[in-house]
């Protein structure tokens, strides 16, 4: 290749400026080492391969050192930073692959690279360094999550000390589990959800007050609670706060609330894994419909009295072993896992960060469940479904449910009140076309129904049906829903049967809704290639 000396002193030029890119550096010393050497020996002294080489000089040649500049990028505009860190927030809040929402499932999602994924994962969830530093910054740790409350613009995250000290506690351990940074994104993006358009905002004072509501029981006797609050909080909930001894108030400006990721890893007690997995999944399932602000407590109200501090949620104490069995079944039954996959234990304790026993113990009740499958010596695994089996589940749903809403029918109208609401849910789906979402919430509703039929034995087999059943729908790609106008119809007919005390008229409906089910299912069931 042959170089004037003004094109010599312009190349040299671009290689040395200040203001030339790496890129276009690279590029210039590409074209200047090639006029007096070949391909293949640029290539190996530059770390590049004989096709860039050839590549930049013939761009060269063909339009001068302009011509080392990048080109113009094809595709879409890029997306604005606040707009990308909006997207991925928004997204924590949506059921995640089995892998979870890692950058390249990320990057699918949003049809990015996944280097930008990455980038702007990392740029949504970091505090930033030109900033003061974090509340907690100067605690040493390791603290328990307490409580959490989202009712814009009320944010707010308890946290207090463990009950018994870690043997072995080091400040920010890179041994946490990766599912444990998404759970912790996934709390901090709940706002996300929130639509408080229609509400006065008297109402909104009042229900706050009602979420901060007795916060002080909450703290274990003896301890300081520390409490992170986002700094649009209504000033007189704050001064509230405040006035107890036993909180420290620190505010968080409302633009790095969601920042405060690696500052709350830092500090969690590793021994809490398994309780976060749980909230993220309820985080995720509050998100789908958000009539009410998100609540959710760890402790129940009787730790003031109460020594052992660490009992946990109003949901009745869940152990480790609780915890681990809902989080695997709320992956299991939304798709996470494929027909006839293993579930390996170790991978799956160190993921959840415990021990194999509570993987066990969480194993043994799925199989009861029928969500898995025990086999000797070979472990447990996703079952693989039949027709058979999907017919057979609602077999045994029609004569349950049929017990169950005759109950209800003989029963004080009174107590149908949470399917009212049930059924309204209903109806806005079916109002905005989601007919996914209305198959979801007619399980719902259903599963509503037989918890309050005061037939625990009953209620848990038909609960039990409806768990085989999500899992069916997710692994098989079926669709529950046939349309939603029908499902509204329909579930509308039997509470006002119900609420009439026509138990004879109950079941005829049941089994008339669960026979259309069937039929809609026998439909899809023809199209796929199963035995």
């Amino acid at each position: 290749m042959w170089l004037s000396e003004d094109d010599r002193r312009s190349l040299v030029h671009i290689e040395r400026s200040r203001r030339t890119t790496q890129e276009q550096a690279q590029r210039a010393r590409i074209v200047l080492l090639s006029e007096t050497n070949n391909a293949a020996w640029v290539g190996r002294e530059l770390g590049v391969t004989t096709a860039t080489v050839r590549k930049w000089c013939a761009r060269y040649e063909a339009g001068g050192a302009a011509a080392l500049a990048d080109l113009p990028r094809t595709g879409r505009p890029a997306t604005t930073s606040a707009g990308m860190n909006d997207s991925i927030q928004r997204l924590m809040l949506s059921p995640p692959p089995a892998s979870g929402w890692t950058t390249r499932a990320i990057a699918e999602a949003l049809e990015i690279s996944q280097t930008a994924a990455s980038r702007a994962l990392r740029r949504s969830f970091t505090w930033p360094p030109d900033r003061p530093p974090h509340p907690l910054s100067i605690v040493e740790g390791p603290l328990v999550l307490a409580r959490v409350v989202v009712d814009l613009p009320l944010r707010l995250l308890v946290f207090h000390e463990p009950a018994t000290p870690l043997v072995s506690w080091r400040k920010g351990s890179p041994d946490r589990p990766r599912a444990v940074a998404e759970s912790i994104r996934t709390t901090l993006s709940a706002h996300h959800a929130l639509n408080l358009s229609g509400i006065a905002s008297t109402d909104l004072t009042q229900r706050m007050r009602d979420n901060v509501d007795g916060l002080d029981a909450d703290i274990p006797q003896g301890r300081t609670a520390r409490v992170l609050v986002d700094a649009a909080a209504p000033p007189a909930l704050l001064r509230g706060l405040e006035r107890s001894v036993r909180f420290e108030i620190h505010t968080v400006p409302t633009d790095l609330w969601v920042a405060q990721v690696e500052a709350i890893l830092a500090l969690l007690d590793p021994r809490q894994s398994s309780e976060l997995l749980v909230l993220e999944a309820r985080v995720r399932e509050w998100a789908i419909d958000p009539a009410a602000a998100f609540a959710w407590r760890r402790l129940a109200r009787s730790a003031r009295n109460t020594p052992r501090s660490d009992r946990q949620s109003t949901d009745h104490p869940p152990p480790f072993s609780a915890s681990v069995l809902e989080a695997l079944r709320a992956s299991i039954t939304s798709g996470e896992f494929q027909a006839g996959q293993r579930i390996a234990e170790t991978p799956l304790a160190r993921r959840l960060g415990v021990s194999r026993g509570p993987i066990r113990d969480a194993l043994n009740i799925l199989a009861e469940d029928g969500l898995v499958e025990l086999e000797p010596h070979r472990g447990a695994y996703i079952p693989i479904p039949t027709r058979t089996d999907v017919y057979d589940t609602y077999t045994a749903r029609g004569p349950l449910g049929a017990l169950l809403f005759r109950r209800l029918a003989s029963g004080d109208v009174g107590r149908l009140k949470p399917l009212e609401a049930g059924l309204a849910d209903i109806v806005e789906y079916a109002r905005a076309g989601d007919i996914a979402g209305a198959g979801e919430a007619d399980i719902r509703w259903q599963d509503t129904a037989a918890a309050l039929a005061n037939a625990p034995r009953i209620e848990k087999m038909f609960a039990r049906l409806s768990l085989q059943l999500r899992m069916f729908l997710s692994i098989l790609g079926l669709d529950y829903a046939y349309a939603a106008g029908d499902i509204v119809e329909e579930n509308s007919a039997l509470l006002r049967a119900m609420q009439d005390r026509d138990s004879d008229e109950v079941t005829q409906l049941w089994r008339r809704k669960v026979d259309k089910a069937v039929a809609y299912m026998v439909e899809q069931l023809a199209e796929l290639d199963m035995e």
